[in-house]
């Protein structure tokens, strides 16, 4: 289960307008930079208690690479540039359950990786509260951003409750789902499909939702909605409404 997102975030240093929480707010088109190039800047988050920890996406962001073309331009029908070299991407990721003790889980400082996005998994899962993300390297010189330090795992408490909803098919290719917002609730998936058991369809939206139009039906065909709930520490299947 997803435990990073809206956590308490820090870090060395953040630019106007991307500061630590833009890391952790499930989305994309955010994200942290520091002020600078900074070798001993660092990325920290707390969980709020400690997990187990699965599994660490690092995801780094393009922030308008502007450099100089570091080669020559071949020629042809479109003109381009051809990257030959191998470029690296570092960094250390260190994992903590009480903030005062550390211990590496992921170090790419040597490099040996040129991914942009990468997933760590531990399938026993670690004791964590704390990450921090440090020693950053990213091609070209250019300052590290990161979109996402997502983590998974898993929390020892309650799966959120069965959650209410309505739906109403507002046009012939078109429903609007309203749903409750709940306690201890991360977020929602709502499952459509043409019969109960074959819900194929799937959108996923965070707590709280109010309503969220789902589009691209089919004219006069019957769907089928369910809405599940999930927190930290798993999912609650819903009950199945039909609508026309």
């Amino acid at each position: 289960m997803l435990l990073s997102l809206g956590k308490k975030a820090c870090s060395s240093s953040s630019a106007e307008g991307h500061g630590p929480e833009k890391a952790f707010d499930e989305n994309c088109r955010s994200w942290w930079k520091p002020q600078s190039d900074d070798k001993n800047g660092y990325l920290e988050l707390d969980l709020g208690k400690v997990f187990s920890v699965h599994a660490v996406q690092v995801n780094f962001a393009d922030d308008g690479i502007s450099i100089p073309c570091p080669g020559t331009i071949r020629g042809g029908s479109q003109a381009r540039y051809i990257e030959e070299r191998e470029l690296e991407t570092g960094w250390k990721l260190e994992g903590s359950s009480d903030g005062l003790h550390w211990t590496v889980i992921g170090d790419r400082t040597d490099g040996g990786t040129d991914l942009p996005h990468e997933l760590l998994v531990w399938e026993a899962g670690l004791k964590l509260r704390y990450l921090r993300l440090s020693e950053m390297r990213v091609p070209y010189g250019q300052i590290p951003c990161v979109s996402g330090l997502r983590v998974f795992g898993l929390g020892s408490g309650n799966k959120p409750a069965i959650p209410a909803f309505t739906v109403n098919r507002t046009s012939d290719l078109d429903m609007e789902v309203s749903i409750e917002a709940q306690k201890d609730t991360l977020g929602f998936n709502i499952l459509f499909g043409e019969s109960p058991d074959k819900l194929y369809h799937s959108v996923m939206v965070f707590n709280p939702v109010n309503s969220k139009r789902i589009g691209a039906l089919v004219k006069n065909r019957k769907y089928y909605v369910r809405v599940d709930s999930f927190n930290e520490n798993g999912i609650t299947e819903g009950e199945v409404d039909g609508i026309f």
